[in-house]
């Protein structure tokens, strides 16, 4: 299993894709950010509340996380060596392992994206802000960043083998997080808090109106990576890859 790991990660690294989904993961933030007018002006809000708005659009670095995810799969099935693998390794080892594989991967996107975009953004910051984003009590909002970047990975994975098409996991991963799901977490809270994105949002604390907290936002975001990884067993069973 660990090499089935390690080639995964090997095979995801290989080619210049990586490079593209590193700077989406810092470039998805500045988008958000813009879209709600961060940092306009910095300067009238105190450094508590900079802090929160950094970390809470730090958490939109999750659909990237995501696409990340069912790009294990998707790459594989794009090129036509999906079946390949599993023909020599098993099925069932095969989808382990790019579970595995897809959460380590939404680690280092969130954690790279974070010190991208965060570097970038700290020279439009008021200098002791920028530093506070380092201090212990400001770090405390990065688990909840990362576990909803995790679970996103971890979904996207499942979304890769559901439908084994780069375009369609794009559409499903980036563009309608970002399209559909943002603008209704301003607009329509109450609703976009059943949404994938909007249970991730929760879990990262981010502070918009009617949104769950992250204790039940956990359980919602589990109960849409069961649904897909049903669907990814039920999609595959007797499927000719």
């Amino acid at each position: 299993m660990t090499g089935g790991v390690r080639s995964e990660l090997l095979r995801y690294v290989s080619g210049y894709s990586t490079l593209g989904i590193v700077a989406f993961s810092a470039v998805v933030p500045w988008f958000v950010a813009n879209f709600l007018g961060w940092p306009h002006d910095p300067g009238v809000l105190t450094a508590a509340d900079n802090i929160r708005i950094f970390w809470s659009l730090s958490a939109s670095i999750a659909p990237v996380a995501a696409f990340a995810g069912s790009y294990l799969v998707t790459r594989e099935a794009y090129y036509g060596t999906l079946r390949r693998s599993v023909v020599t390794s098993g099925m069932a080892t095969v989808m382990v392992s790019k579970y595995i594989a897809a959460l380590l991967v939404g680690l280092g996107t969130v954690i790279t994206g974070i010190g991208v975009w965060g570097a970038s953004i700290a020279l439009s910051l008021p200098p002791d802000v920028a530093w506070q984003l380092l201090a212990p009590e400001s770090l405390g909002r990065l688990p909840g960043v990362l576990l909803a970047s995790v679970l996103a990975s971890l979904w996207g994975c499942s979304l890769g083998w559901v439908f084994q098409h780069y375009y369609a996991t794009t559409i499903l991963t980036l563009v309608i997080p970002l399209a559909v799901e943002l603008p209704l977490m301003v607009n329509a809270p109450d609703l976009a808090r059943w949404l994938p994105s909007g249970a991730l949002a929760g879990i990262s604390s981010v502070p918009f109106e009617g949104l769950l907290d992250p204790a039940p936002a956990v359980f919602v975001s589990l109960g849409w990576l069961l649904a897909a990884g049903c669907g990814a067993v039920w999609s595959l069973r007797g499927k000719e890859l």
